[in-house]
């Protein structure tokens, strides 16, 4: 099983990512489920695409779990990366327009699948925000790219830099959700925006969102590429990453180890 779960119905495809156990975790598995959704929305001629995850967290990111069983490969590592930062550059560059949907938690790559969507619905009370620095990792799916073109300087390096959360009302304040609903109203909210997006003549969508890419900053493949490099180094040389991956396995908060200039500067 690939762990979502795709319904395509007329000009709306719906896309579960199916996976509460591991907080929907992006595995192989999920990673090439999400390809074929992709692939099914532009068979079907979708123009809308709504993405959320089972349980309420949209994705907890990479599979760390996964992750941890090839430190040491960087081949590995670099081609299970690509492949989370490929379908997302899929999402974001397809003709339909995709809907991320937060009922409770988009951290981390869930955040990164937030930014790679065209809207985002969130529940209020949501918990959304780049928790990377917790566990000593860094984005590699397209982060530290899309924040800071989402947001003003001081609020992409304060949600970079802190690994703190920011609530879902806060998001849209940011501008990091386009709507905001207490969660009793979370899939009336959704239901009345894709039938507002869906009413339109798909061509024209399309095209409306061709526009909108030709004339906004759009995240260059030169750095999405930069940082993929930069997290697969991170993982094969940071004593960080690999003290974060194992707290994460452990269910245990990080000791991150000093490191000899902290050590120099006592």
């Amino acid at each position: 099983m690939s762990g979502v779960v795709t319904e395509v119905d007329g000009a709306v495809a719906r896309v579960l990512i199916d996976r509460p156990e591991a907080k929907n975790a992006l595995s192989p598995a999920v990673l090439a489920g999400l390809d074929t959704a992709v692939d099914e929305a532009l068979a079907a001629g979708c123009s809308v695409l709504v993405l959320r995850g089972a349980g309420g967290t949209l994705s907890a990111g990479a599979d760390l779990p996964h992750l941890q069983t090839l430190l040491g490969d960087e081949a590995a590592i670099t081609r299970y990366i690509a492949s989370i930062g490929a379908v997302l550059d899929r999402i974001e560059a397809a003709p339909f327009v995709s809907v991320a949907v937060v009922a409770e938690y988009a951290l981390a790559g869930g955040c990164e699948i937030l930014l790679a969507c065209d809207m985002a619905v969130v529940a209020e009370d949501a918990r959304i925000g780049d928790r990377h620095l917790e566990y000593g990792l860094l984005p590699g799916a397209g982060g530290s790219v899309r924040l800071p073109r989402a947001l003003p300087p001081m609020r992409a390096r304060r949600l970079l830099y802190t690994a703190e959360m920011i609530d879902g009302a806060t998001a849209a304040e940011w501008g990091l959700a386009s709507h905001a609903a207490p969660l009793a109203d979370l899939d009336a909210t959704v239901d009345a925006l894709v039938a507002r997006l869906s009413r339109h003549g798909r061509d024209a969508l399309a095209g409306m969102k061709r526009m909108y890419r030709a004339a906004a900053p759009v995240a260059p493949r030169a750095a999405l590429a930069a940082e993929r490099t930069a997290l697969v180094r991170h993982l094969m040389t940071s004593p960080d990453a690999a003290e974060g991956l194992a707290a994460f396995r452990a269910g245990r908060a990080p000791e991150f180890p000093p490191h000899p200039q902290h050590l120099e500067a006592r």
